[in-house]
């Protein structure tokens, strides 16, 4: 990742860690938001990442492999199996669960001790979803996928639905939630898309002002209450209304280069949120963030 600058009204946020695994070095879509689109990711021999499994242990019992898309390693059975043999009590992947649409992959998962399926998505039709992985058909793959992995007849394999917030969909963010309810879903992460990677570094049409999807989330919220389970993912408690800065989840995974603001120096909710991706910050500045 390129070095980041940060302008002086920004001061850096706290540095942590998370229990990802990067497996993947190769991917079945193009999608034009991907956070790893320009790096460079080498095949990690199988024993490696074994290693890489047995610290995290050292600290966390959960883990989620991931990126670039890890259902296309031959050996991710054996990593699940290995996660469990080391005593992780939650074993979670992320993909774009098109390789689950076929064969028994996701049941020889389940076997060996998976019980967490995170399934990104970025439309409700193929014409959306498809522009945004710039693969022609992956929503009908990803769709079938998730549609087993719900029908898995062990009802402790949690199913959780990681839908990504552009410029291009989120004025479709109900319908979306909507879509995914219908099918069977009863977890959804609503992720912001960060610019990442260089082809969107600049682009206001692909990266969304987060104060503008912030009543499309708060929508959300008041349709679904408690019937199902939402995660606003990096959307800061500063973005929302006061009413619903409880909506707020500032991040999955943290990270040491975001920045605080100003006015982070008298916000009451600096211990759940870490600030803001320079980033993003460069984009569209700090004027929408209000206490």
């Amino acid at each position: 990742m390129p070095k980041i600058s940060v302008k002086r009204d920004y001061y850096q946020g706290e540095v942590g860690t998370s229990p990802f695994v990067y497996a993947g070095c190769l991917c079945n879509n193009n999608c034009i938001f991907c956070f790893e689109k320009d790096q460079k990711f080498f095949n990690k021999e199988t024993a490696s990442l074994k290693k890489e499994i047995k610290i995290i242990r050292e600290k966390y019992d959960f883990i989620n492999i991931m990126g670039q898309e890890p259902t296309l390693r031959k050996d991710l059975p054996e990593l699940v199996s290995w996660a469990k043999e080391n005593g992780f009590k939650q074993i979670g992947i992320t993909t774009n669960g098109r390789m689950l649409a076929y064969g028994n992959l996701a049941v020889k998962l389940v076997e060996n001790g998976l019980n967490q399926f995170v399934i990104t998505v970025a439309g409700h039709n193929a014409k959306l979803h498809d522009w945004h992985t710039q693969s022609q058909g992956s929503f009908n793959q990803t769709v079938r996928g998730i549609k087993n992995v719900l029908a898995l007849p062990n009802k402790a394999v949690s199913v959780v639905i990681n839908l990504m917030v552009t410029a291009k969909n989120y004025k479709q963010l109900l319908a979306m939630a909507d879509f995914y309810i219908k099918l069977g879903a009863k977890e959804i992460n609503i992720g912001h898309i960060l610019p990442f990677n260089e082809e969107i570094k600049s682009s206001k049409k692909i990266v969304a002002k987060m104060s503008a999807v912030a009543p499309f989330l708060v929508a959300i919220a008041k349709k679904y209450g408690q019937s199902a389970r939402f995660l606003f993912v990096e959307y800061p408690p500063c973005v929302f209304p006061k009413k619903y800065r409880h909506l707020s989840f500032p991040c999955l995974e943290e990270s040491p280069q975001k920045v605080r603001i100003a006015l982070c120096r008298r916000c009451p909710h600096t211990r759940q949120c870490v600030g803001i991706h320079p980033y993003y910050l460069n984009l569209y500045g700090a004027k929408e963030f209000k206490l």
